[in-house]
Parts: C-alpha cells; sequence; structure tokens
C-alpha cells in the first residue's frame, strides 16, 4: 500500500511540476468587432543535450612472453655391438661327432644418457595502458515554452452580421460541385423513400 501511495505522489509530482513552473497572463485583444481573451502561460522545462567529450582511462592489457627452461633428463638408449659367439652343434645327433663354430653376433644393451631439454614456458604479464575514449555526457538546460489560447468574449452589434455571412470553410469556388440533391443517386432510392 505504502509503495503505491509513494509511485502515485511520484506521478503527480512530476505531472504538475511543469504546472507549478508556469507564468500566466492575460490580455483583451478587440479584431474585426470580435473581443477576444488571450491567455499566455510560460512554461519551463528541461531539455537533454548530450555531447561527447575526451576522456582517457588506464586500461590493463595481457602480454604472453614464452620462455625457454633447461631441465636436465636421462634417458635409455640401446647400444648394439658385435661379440664373437661360439656354438654347439650336433649334440643331441647320435650319429654325427659335435662340433663347434665361432661368429659374430649383434649383442645390444642399453645405456642411460643424461641429456639438456628446453622447455617452453609461457608467462602473462598485465600491461598498464592509456586509452583515448569518447564517453557521452548529458547535461539538461531549462528552455521556456510558451501556450497562448485565445477566446471570444463578446461581439459588436455591427460584427456579429459581418461574420455570420462569411460562408463556413471559406469562400465558394467556381468549381465546387452544386449545394443540391446528390447527382450519384440513382432513381430506385427515390421509390425506396
Amino acid at each position: 500500500m505504502r509503495k503505491s501511495l509513494s509511485t502515485l505522489a511520484w506521478l503527480v509530482a512530476t505531472t504538475f511540476s511543469p504546472l507549478a513552473n508556469a507564468q500566466s497572463t492575460s490580455e483583451t485583444v478587440v479584431e474585426n468587432g470580435v473581443t477576444y481573451q488571450v491567455t499566455r502561460q510560460v512554461i519551463q522545462r528541461s531539455v537533454p543535450t548530450t555531447e561527447y567529450q575526451t576522456r582517457e582511462q588506464k586500461v590493463y592489457r595481457p602480454q604472453v612472453t614464452t620462455q625457454y627452461q633447461s631441465y636436465q633428463q636421462t634417458y635409455l638408449t640401446p647400444v648394439t655391438e658385435y661379440q664373437w659367439v661360439s656354438r654347439m652343434h650336433g649334440a643331441w645327433n647320435p650319429f654325427q661327432q659335435p662340433y663347434y663354430t665361432t661368429e659374430l653376433a649383434p649383442v645390444t644393451r642399453w645405456e642411460a644418457r643424461p641429456s639438456t631439454v628446453q622447455v617452453p614456458v609461457a608467462r602473462t604479464d598485465w600491461v598498464e595502458e592509456t586509452r583515448t575514449t569518447q564517453v557521452p555526457v548529458t547535461t539538461y538546460h531549462t528552455v521556456a515554452d510558451e501556450i497562448s489560447a485565445k477566446r471570444a468574449i463578446s461581439v459588436a452589434p455591427g460584427a456579429g452580421t459581418a461574420i455570420a455571412s462569411r460562408p463556413i470553410g471559406g469562400q465558394q469556388l467556381d468549381k465546387d460541385p452544386p449545394s443540391g440533391p446528390s447527382p450519384l443517386r440513382s432513381s430506385s432510392d427515390a421509390y425506396r423513400r
């Protein structure tokens, strides 16, 4: 209930606030034998004007830099060497005498070796920057509006006939249609009456 009353009070205040600032003057004017009362009212109203002003503001923008860091790493690598290897042939054959042969054969072993690895590391720095922007700024200034109203009060005795003799809407022109019965009415309309 309170909220609706405060809203109603605000609406009444904003509606009638220009009328409270209004200055009213009244005068009597005679034209062609007719006396008019002319009322002029000056109302003050606010008019917004928007201008763009240049402003400087500080902003921070990200700047990414990439640096390489060195790390020590140990990895295993295969090393292959050829060695003389002896083999015995015919050991399980009872009809043959066993014998030995010697030949070169590849032998692989794994060795641990150290190495240096370059790893990229990204770093974000926030850099301060000054930018110039156009900002809209609205200002209000007061303008006086004049409203005038003209109302007939009285008519002089000789002026009334001059006013009444004039046709309504101005003078009749030569090319105007006649003011008699409508030429568009059909004969059947006459019998319906």
